[in-house]
Parts: C-alpha cells; sequence; structure tokens
C-alpha cells in the first residue's frame, strides 16, 4: 500500500529503521508508553517542524529523556520497525548500497540473525511458512553452517538437533513443548538462516536383466 520502511544496515548489523507511517515514529511510541506527556511530545513536534532535528535528538535537548533512555527507545523501535515488516505478504523491494549522507541518526546495532529469530517469531500466518518449507514428509538436516551472534535458547536448541536427517517436517513441527505453529516459526527461521535444509533425495541406480537383455533406469 502507501507504506514505506526503510532498514539501514553497516557492515552486516542494523543501525537504524525508519517508516512513513506517524504510529511508527519515536514520539507516539514514547507516548503510548507513557514515557514522556502529550506537552512534551507537542512541543518536540513544533521544534522538529522547524529545525528539521530528528524527534529523539529533540527530547533529549529538551530533558524529556535521557540520552541513555533515547538510545533504549531507539533500538526498541529498530526492532519493531523490522518485525512488522517480517508480517508484510505483499511488497516491493529495493536495495541501495552505499552510505547514506543524511541527518545524524542515532544508531544501534542489532545483529541481524537474532532479528530474524525473534521476527519470524511473530509471523501471523504459521500455515503459510509451513507451505513454504515443502511437505509433511520433507526430511531435514542441519548443515555446516555456524552463527557466533546468534544466541538460541532451549527449545530452538532442541528444534534445531532435531534436524538430524532422518525426522520429517511432520515430526519436528509436533515436537513439544511448543505448539506446531512456533515450531513451524522457528524451523522457518532455520531455514532462512541456512542453518538446517530439505535432504535431497538421492539417486538410485538400479541394473536390471531380463532374457539376455540389460539396461539400466535411474
Amino acid at each position: 500500500g502507501n507504506e514505506l520502511k526503510e532498514i539501514f544496515l553497516d557492515r552486516g548489523q542494523i543501525i537504524f529503521a525508519t517508516s512513513n507511517q506517524v504510529r511508527d515514529s519515536l514520539g507516539d511510541k514514547l507516548l503510548r508508553e507513557g514515557k514522556i506527556t502529550q506537552e512534551q511530545y507537542d512541543e518536540s513536534v513544533r521544534r522538529l517542524v522547524a529545525t528539521g532535528k530528528r524527534q529523539g535528538t529533540i527530547l533529549t535537548e529538551m530533558n524529556a529523556l535521557s540520552p541513555e533512555d533515547l538510545h533504549a527507545a531507539v533500538r526498541e523501535q529498530i526492532l519493531e520497525l523490522v518485525y512488522s515488516v517480517l508480517s508484510w505478504d505483499t511488497g516491493t523491494v529495493t536495495f541501495t548500497p552505499g552510505r547514506q549522507k543524511q541527518q545524524e541518526l542515532v544508531k544501534s546495532n542489532v545483529a541481524v540473525p537474532q532479528v530474524i529469530i525473534q521476527g519470524v517469531r511473530r509471523m501471523p500466518d504459521a500455515k503459510a511458512l509451513v507451505a513454504r518449507l515443502g511437505t509433511k514428509t520433507t526430511i531435514f538436516v542441519r548443515t555446516d553452517k555456524t552463527i557466533e551472534e546468534l544466541t538460541l535458547d532451549e527449545d530452538e536448541r532442541r528444534l534445531l538437533e532435531g534436524a538430524d536427517g532422518k525426522r520429517s517436517l511432520y515430526d519436528l513441527i509436533n515436537t513439544p513443548p511448543l505448539p506446531p505453529g512456533m515450531n513451524a516459526r522457528i524451523l522457518y527461521a532455520f531455514v532462512a538462516l541456512q542453518l538446517i535444509a530439505a535432504k535431497t533425495q538421492e539417486r538410485v541406480k538400479v541394473r536390471i536383466r531380463t532374457e539376455g537383455d540389460t539396461y539400466s533406469s535411474k
């Protein structure tokens, strides 16, 4: 639709994100959470229009936020914006390389793999993800890829270890203690991160002999 969200990356880390939707703005987020007052919000908007500075910077200049609180709020805002993009089922993506020479950003370093795990967990339609993974009988196997900046909880590690090249997608999805829908989301994240892959079927060459004739088929 008319939504535009931009994610800025530097050296493989998400450092900033923006949206053209007012509800996604830092000021609106802080106001909803009760971290600033309506008066502080209105004044920050007035100064934003007059100076062109970012709202977070203005709020720190107004002493409505400490620099520490601003960085924490910006990090939360970045994550929320990225998670919201992962829930889209349509849209157009463009990638523009090069440094953006724009107003100074309050930057945060967010590891992409961790965002994928947590973001996919929040995706609304688990059934659509299952359809992309394969059939009930699809077998998954661990790859040799490791990701240092990725931290898995106990349930996620158990599910990853379950991709042993023997268990089917149906079995993995129904692995306790997490519900099937959550397991499906996590498995999809593992595939996206290339930690697991569908096991390819081995082609067996069969030789058949009949009354003096010999032929082979695959």
